[in-house]
């Protein structure tokens, strides 16, 4: 079972409540990706294939890092309270090939992943590093196929053990 499923399970602490919001934000762009929540509104996003996908523009806060790979769209983004970002893209690849690419991109960035759990067309994947923490998620997308949602949501680092962990 997949901890983006289960938020409830984290503790009430300060640093936990950031895992929180990161595992809610990245089930409901899977969610949207899956095609199962409602389309408009403050819910998840309609399905969006890479082909129709209308770039964003990233706030310049948002750490350069943690950008995606080159043809990824950025199709949503969410500047929350406590200096954290959510963003929601469409990778134009398959799913194996968008894990393949964030693993690649996360490490060579100076990002330490951790927790990271994956499953046939689903993986997800805490990082920390250079300052920030944050959680990535990636979905395959049935409605079109050879394409992966992409979430992620950063913040700055807690001081101590990841902000992202529990204790």
């Amino acid at each position: 079972m997949s901890v983006l499923l289960l938020p409830g399970a984290v503790s009430g602490c300060a640093a936990d409540r950031t895992a929180s919001d990161a595992s809610t934000a990245s089930a409901d762009a899977i969610t949207g990706a899956r095609g199962a929540g409602p389309s408009g509104g403050a819910g998840p996003a309609a399905v969006v294939c890479a082909k129709d996908a209308k770039a964003v523009v990233v706030p310049k806060e948002f750490p350069a890092g943690a950008t995606l790979p080159q043809g990824y769209v950025v199709t949503n983004v969410e500047v929350r309270s406590g200096s954290r970002i959510v963003v929601t893209a469409v990778s134009p690849k398959e799913f194996r090939t968008t894990l393949s690419d964030m693993q690649r991109i996360f490490s060579a960035n100076g990002w330490t992943m951790s927790q990271g759990e994956g499953e046939a067309d689903d993986a997800e994947s805490n990082f920390s590093g250079n300052g920030v923490t944050g959680r990535w998620a990636l979905r395959g997308i049935d409605q079109c196929q050879g394409n992966t949602s992409v979430s992620l949501v950063t913040g700055p680092a807690a001081p101590g053990p990841s902000a992202l962990v529990s204790s």
